[in-house]
């Protein structure tokens, strides 16, 4: 007998395989320029060969989160997982490689055109909202893949609501693939992801600095300072 479940995680597998590798090639194509500026063309052969060697190391290892609303998300998270272990093993700190990916994140934000954020925007916060109760209703029964978000969503009127979240997949990937030095600083990047597409942001707990939870509040449409100078003690 066919084993459907089988196939089903070997296509899962593949599909996350490829969406990765996209992405990757895509943001490094994004910031070729401004890799190779700051660091040498040798430098930007030898960052693109060893994330392309730490994705089919890491990807196969992934664990599957099915059709959960946090998918992109996690693929991300295994991306920025790659690029972090391919900075460090050209001989950079954990806080440059972190910056760097921060760089390389708002590089490509940046390039995303004016008219098409909605676009970008819709499916970033649209995707969320979608399927957040039944997700925070699953989150509360215990039926969520190992490495899913938990979280329990509130919705305050038709801007705001609540994405309060108590177990985070990214936070369990860094723990797995032994880079939780990742954090808290990929946690930041929620407010320079929203600073770009334009929607709300706040936040003063978040589970990457050690606390119970991570008290997302977003606005669909406002507005979000991203200043990494100013520091994140009072926007965690």
């Amino acid at each position: 007998m066919i084993n459907m479940k089988f196939i089903d995680e070997i296509i899962y597998l593949i599909g996350g395989m490829i969406v990765i590798l996209f992405m990757s090639n895509l943001l490094l194509k994004l910031n070729r320029n401004m890799i190779v500026e700051r660091r040498g063309k040798v430098f930007y052969i030898s960052l693109k060969k060893k994330i392309k060697i730490h994705l089919k190391e890491i990807t196969p290892q992934v664990p599957e989160i099915g059709d959960s609303i946090f998918k992109s998300s996690y693929l991300m998270g295994v991306l920025f997982i790659a690029w972090y272990k391919a900075f460090i093993q050209l001989g950079l700190s954990s806080d440059e490689a972190n910056i760097w990916i921060w760089d390389a994140t708002e590089n490509a934000l940046k390039k995303i055109p004016k008219h098409f954020v909605w676009v970008v925007k819709k499916a970033y916060i649209g995707g969320m909202l979608k399927k957040a109760e039944s997700h925070s209703k699953k989150s509360l029964e215990g039926n969520l893949p190992q490495f899913d978000w938990k979280i329990e969503y509130k919705k305050i009127n038709d801007n705001e609501f609540y994405l309060n979240t108590y177990e985070c997949g990214i936070q369990k990937l860094c723990k797995k693939f032994e880079v939780e030095s990742m954090l808290p600083s990929i946690c930041r990047m929620d407010y320079l992801t929203s600073h770009y597409l334009k929607n709300g942001f706040l936040r003063d707990k978040t589970l990457g600095d050690g606390d119970e939870m991570c008290n997302n509040k977003f606005y669909i449409n406002g507005e979000c300072e991203w200043a990494p100078e100013k520091g994140f003690g009072h926007r965690k």
